[in-house]
């Protein structure tokens, strides 16, 4: 068995890399109150156009760059952490699927200290890949690295997370999150094959699957 997980509102809340992004753009620029601004604005488009206006810029180019690639303040639930150990400990195969820019998701992964659970040659990153999941590619490249079916992925975002999972015949899991999921969960916006196999609400359940 293998259990492949997305990063991005799976393992942790995305928001929280994007308040983080926040602060680091704040504490760059000495402008403490800044942060609780851009955190407020309606789009992040909108909060990096507040930004450049507050400390003078002519456009948001170095506040993309901090926020790309800083070293972000996040950490797993720990509920996530314990169904990681558990899972690590029954000895399943355990991969990672996210999509992203190589050193923005490094960053990420660093900071969660998911080496401890994510062997790197089962670390698949779109922007070190060349391929994002709408491609197929990381799930093929799983397969080659794990060989140890059945196939499970594990993710939020129906749009995107799934399709190409359940061509390969993988069954898919998705995380019914929060309010604050960065990316849509409606499911009956989109086709039959966009949804996932199995809806859990919360992690552990995972374990329990793994045992059943």
């Amino acid at each position: 068995m293998t259990i492949a997980f997305d990063l991005d509102d799976t393992l942790y809340p995305e928001i929280e890399f994007v308040r983080s992004a926040y602060r680091e753009i704040a504490r760059r620029y000495n402008h403490p109150e800044l942060a609780e601004l851009m955190y407020h604005a309606s789009t992040p488009r909108e909060a990096f156009d507040l930004a450049t206006r507050v400390i003078g810029l002519p456009d948001a180019t170095a506040l993309i760059e901090i926020y790309r690639n800083h070293l972000p303040d996040i950490s797993l639930r720990p509920e996530v952490e314990s169904t990681l150990l558990a899972l690590k400990n029954r000895g399943i195969t355990m991969a990672l699927i996210t999509d992203g820019r190589s050193t923005t998701q490094r960053n990420k992964i660093a900071a969660l200290r998911l080496e401890r659970f994510f062997d790197s040659d089962l670390i698949f990153i779109s922007g070190e890949t060349g391929g994002d999941k709408t491609t197929g590619l990381p799930f093929c490249l799983t397969e080659k690295a794990a060989s140890s079916g059945p196939y499970f992925y594990v993710a939020d975002n129906p749009a995107k997370d799934f399709f190409q999972a359940r061509q390969r015949g993988w069954t898919t899991i998705i995380i019914m999150g929060k309010k604050d999921n960065i990316h849509s969960q409606d499911l009956s916006s989109v086709a039959e094959d966009f949804k996932p196999h199995r809806i859990i609400y919360s992690v552990e359940k995972l374990a329990q699957m793994a045992d059943s």
